[in-house]
């Protein structure tokens, strides 16, 4: 009989005659385990498929919750809200609440808060598994139906897995991730587009606990992982970044420049969300860096988008008032130090000024005292000559009238150097005036000007002699 069933089995399965007639198969080599696998197997070929993009744990949400004592984690937030998905809790008294809960859950001494939100939800936190087992087995709270759920953002980290082979079932992997790591897998995800033929794609796994290794093995590899940040996601209908699209009731608009019309957008791109000028979908965009920003405080720390949301805009508002407060004294020291030195280059500029001012009195003081000694030098040179001139008679020895005329060539010679004498000292004026009007006063320069003074002197000596 048993013979029979396996045959029959095989038949369901679509295997041919001739693959049977080429098996062996007798009594002593069916056995129940045996048979028992063979299900088994077929039931798992029939659940998981190397094509799925979705695994999930065959285990309970209370099982998992459970299996938290073994992991690391911080709080366990468990959601309570109306059975009805269209309607809320109504309000009620917490004393009543908490006299119910109490009466409800023998672990109630480990919970922590309890939080009543505007969706008309309960939140009850927690950091015993066994008392938020307890609390998902709520089926009603003061005589209204509910629907409990945990909130898994705050209890599992989620990661990445790279060059995964599409031929490999989800739960395979999920079986050797568990095996090799000693995690407990909560779900997987597969990236994979239609009409895609490569072998290899990410996937994305959810793994109970908060803390993530570095590393994973799989297959006698250790890949290295990160915590996976999420992008912001965007309704496509109104391009709001604070519900989805498919709970959207709003008329759909461009993403271009924010309006509602049909056909290709013709006029400048206006953001509806920051007024800007570019695109709705920009990833340039204040507003998107901002959610990006959201994403990744909330994959970090294992918050809920709500969660992550409020503490963002909290620091920020934080952070603004702080920087209002610091900017004031920041900007008074700022005048004070500019103030200080504008003091500071006006009593230089009136120093540098009264210094020029002196140089050059000083400068155009011994110039005007050089030319004069220069011109009373040559004038009593050419009185001299002249006098000398005028005491030799008509009546001379040719050696006294080569003297006079030698006389007559020193006279002109002597208006020659008088005339370049003067030449040299508007020199040295100039030189120095320049000197002093570029704030430089050095040594150096009026020795070069007195070296060519003197040199000057020496070639016009020459030239008369």
């Amino acid at each position: 009989s048993r013979v029979r069933l396996v045959l029959f089995v095989f038949l369901q399965l679509g295997i041919s005659c001739s693959k049977l007639s080429h098996t062996q198969v007798t009594v002593s080599d069916v056995h129940d385990d045996c048979f028992s696998v063979n299900l088994q197997s077929l039931f798992h070929t029939m659940q998981t498929s190397p094509s799925e993009k979705f695994f999930r744990s065959g285990k309970t949400t209370n099982e998992l919750v459970l299996r938290l004592g073994q992991n690391e984690y911080e709080d366990i937030n468990i959601l309570i809200s109306n059975a009805d998905s269209n309607s809320k809790i109504p309000q009620m008294n917490p004393f009543t609440l908490q006299s119910f809960i109490k009466g409800k859950i023998n672990r109630h001494t480990s919970m922590q808060n309890m939080k009543i939100t505007r969706q008309g939800k309960i939140i009850l936190t927690t950091q015993d598994p066994v008392c938020a087992a307890q609390l998902l087995n709520l089926e009603s709270v003061v005589n209204i139906k509910v629907s409990t759920n945990v909130i898994w953002e705050n209890i599992t980290s989620r990661f990445l897995l790279y060059d995964i082979p599409t031929t490999v079932s989800l739960r395979e992997i999920a079986e050797e991730l568990t095996r090799n790591n000693g995690i407990e897998i909560v779900e997987m995800r597969r990236f994979v587009k239609q009409n895609n033929s490569r072998e290899t794609s990410p996937v994305l796994v959810t793994k109970l606990g908060t803390h993530l290794p570095g590393c994973m093995k799989i297959w006698f590899t250790n890949q290295k992982i990160q915590s996976f940040i999420d992008r912001p996601r965007q309704c496509t209908k109104c391009y709001s970044f604070m519900h989805p699209s498919r709970v959207c009731e709003k008329t759909p608009v461009c993403h271009s420049c924010g309006t509602i019309h049909s056909g290709i957008c013709q006029v400048p791109q206006k953001c509806v969300n920051c007024q800007g000028d570019h695109s709705a979908t920009s990833k340039g965009c204040p507003l998107y860096i901002t959610e990006q920003n959201i994403m990744e405080l909330k994959c970090r720390n294992h918050l809920t988008t709500a969660e992550a949301r409020r503490i963002y805009n909290q620091s920020a508002k934080v952070n603004y008032a702080s920087a209002v407060k610091a900017h004031a004294p920041i900007t008074d020291i700022e005048g004070q130090i500019n103030g200080k030195m504008e003091a500071m280059l006006l009593k230089m500029n009136e120093k540098i000024e009264s210094v020029i001012q002196t140089i050059n009195a000083k400068m155009e003081q011994q110039a005007n005292q050089l030319v004069e000694l220069f011109e009373r030098l040559v004038e009593s040179l050419l009185q001299n000559f002249s006098a000398i001139t005028k005491l030799g008679g008509e009546t001379i020895s040719p050696s006294r009238k080569k003297k006079k005329s030698l006389f007559g060539k020193l006279e002109g010679k002597g208006r020659f150097l008088y005339v370049n004498i003067t030449k040299v000292i508007k020199y040295y004026i100039l030189i120095n005036t320049d000197i002093a009007n570029d704030f430089i006063v050095s040594t150096h320069y009026n020795i070069y000007a007195v070296i060519l003074f003197s040199c000057h002197l020496i070639f016009c000596y020459i030239k008369v002699f």
